[in-house]
């Protein structure tokens, strides 16, 4: 049972794309829900395509990779809301799509795998329009967890300086949480790397994980059908290396791994 000051709280998780909050933050949703507390995960890359789709070798290789039908985005989308009902947790899609798909006079701005991981495109409106979304009303105090964008995926880049740039004068009134985001976390130097351009101090938290939320994560995460094949064998390797990548060789306790602000 959560305690009455845990009640107030109300907990957010600010996901780049349909999947990451599960894939990174699973087990801990999991946790605060069970515990009967309020979770949202907010996707800001999470709207669907309108008008003829950009082409670019990097959209027909992710179609081909998903084989998620004639409405991949939709198709998306399904599954997001399937993993988070899984949850017990909200789900909110906003209104604007995956950087493969936002183009500007016809032309795409990430037109290749190497450009997913490259710097931001000087053309792309994604972190305005982003400026634009209000968080979801709550009269309870906010618990924000946002990507540390390990892995350096532009769409991650972004809402993170979304959320640093939107928390600069409410760090007051909020609690604020980092998350590496798996599977792109899988070594020590990209999360070195990604803490390496933050600029304010944080330090290291690790929430605790029972097999059950672990086997509730892995659940949800077997949700994202399109997305088990970029990563993983099938459901099965997937679960062998969320196991091992949750594991603290420390302790052998089962964690995610998260950074917090420091006063």
């Amino acid at each position: 049972m959560a305690e009455a000051k845990d009640r107030d709280q109300a907990h957010l998780f600010v996901s780049p794309h349909f999947d990451d909050g599960v894939f990174s933050c699973g087990g801990r949703i999991h946790q605060l829900t069970r515990a009967g507390q309020s979770v949202s995960v907010l996707t800001m890359m999470g709207g669907l395509h309108v008008g003829e789709l950009p082409k670019s070798p990097i959209l027909d290789d992710l179609h081909e990779r998903w084989m998620a039908g004639e409405d991949p985005l939709r198709a998306r989308q399904a599954e997001d809301e399937r993993a988070l009902s899984r949850l017990n947790a909200e789900h909110v899609h906003i209104d604007l799509t995956d950087c493969v798909y936002r183009q500007v006079g016809g032309v795409p701005l990430y037109p290749s795998e190497e450009s997913l991981f490259g710097s931001v495109h000087e053309a792309d409106y994604a972190l305005e329009y982003l400026r634009t979304v209000s968080l979801p009303d709550s009269e309870r105090r906010l618990v924000l967890y946002l990507p540390l964008a390990v892995g350096h995926h532009v769409d991650h880049q972004i809402v993170r300086d979304w959320g640093i740039g939107l928390l600069r004068d409410k760090l007051e009134n909020w609690t604020l949480h980092f998350y590496a985001e798996y599977p792109y976390f899988n070594t020590e130097r990209a999360i070195t790397l990604a803490l390496s351009k933050m600029d304010m101090p944080l330090q290291e938290k690790h929430f605790n994980l029972s097999e059950i939320d672990l086997a509730a994560k892995v659940d949800a995460m077997a949700c994202y059908e399109s997305q088990i094949s970029t990563f993983w064998d099938d459901v099965e390797a997937m679960a062998l290396d969320l196991r091992r990548a949750s594991l603290n060789p420390r302790t052998g306790q089962l964690v995610e791994r998260y950074w917090e602000t420091v006063s």
